[in-house]
């Protein structure tokens, strides 16, 4: 009853997804600071980081959940749990 496309990365990427899926699409974007990001061994690359590939989506979209994820095993835990009981009362 349910499919999860975990990497879209381009603005036509969701858009398709709402024209054939309509209401039953709920986007997710997971977010971490940039500091978190260098603690895990993140090192911007000019080419490659701000490629539409990689940044497509920073505009253009209204997402229905943004999840944080920057270190807090609690606090991603009760995120996470929150969206799946969402999902879960549209099945």
């Amino acid at each position: 009853p349910a499919q999860v496309v975990s990497d879209t990365r381009r603005l036509s990427d969701v858009q398709w997804f709402r024209d054939n899926y309509g209401d039953a699409v709920q986007t997710v974007r997971v977010v971490a600071t940039e500091e978190t990001r260098k603690k895990r061994n993140w090192v911007f690359v000019a080419g490659v980081d701000d490629a539409e590939s990689e940044c497509g989506l920073d505009q253009g979209v209204a997402f229905d959940w943004v999840i944080t994820n920057d270190g807090d095993k609690r606090s991603l835990d009760e995120q996470l749990e929150t969206l799946l009981q969402s999902l879960r009362s549209r099945l």
